[in-house]
């Protein structure tokens, strides 16, 4: 498998060229002429390279600054994200703290209950209470006791005639 060797440049003086025959003329104008093909289709391999070469550099330019856009946006969204737990952090801080003014302590309960005359307070408050849900109870029954009398359906009907 040989193939044929690549053309060369040729440079012939004028004395070559009066030396030598008419086929040999037309034999190096060939020559010449592949060598003159060779280096343009080098040079339009170049071309289409370099054109590739630009198009790759484009592209590489356009993603670097859709990589920097979709980096910044990620910064933006982090923040946003960090700021918003942020303030969650807060409210439920102030959740906690609101649920603790609300609740009184364990101490401030004993030492209420502890003072003799607030206690005596509350064990009056309890009996009066008592005593009233007792009353209430005996009023209740004797309400509903007096509703169902015969006698109260029978002046019940009369009215309604």
């Amino acid at each position: 498998m040989s193939e044929a060797p690549e053309p060369k440049r040729l440079c012939l003086g004028k004395s070559e060229l009066n030396e030598m025959t008419k086929d040999e003329i037309v034999s190096r104008w060939i020559e010449q002429e592949r060598y003159l093909d060779l280096l343009e289709a080098k040079a339009n391999e170049r071309i289409k390279d370099s054109s590739e070469l630009v198009s790759l550099r484009e592209s590489e330019e356009k993603l670097k600054q859709q990589q920097a856009e979709a980096t910044r946006r990620e910064n933006v969204l982090v923040m946003r994200l960090t700021t918003k737990e942020q303030e969650m952090q807060e409210y439920a801080n102030q959740i906690q703290e609101l649920k603790q003014a609300q609740v009184p302590g364990t101490s401030q309960l004993r030492s209420t209950l502890l003072d003799p005359a607030i206690n005596l307070m509350f064990e009056r408050m309890k009996k009066g209470l008592d005593s009233t849900k007792a009353k209430l109870e005996e009023t209740q029954n004797d309400l509903s006791a007096w509703k169902f009398t015969p006698d109260r359906w029978r002046q019940i009907g009369r009215a309604h005639v």
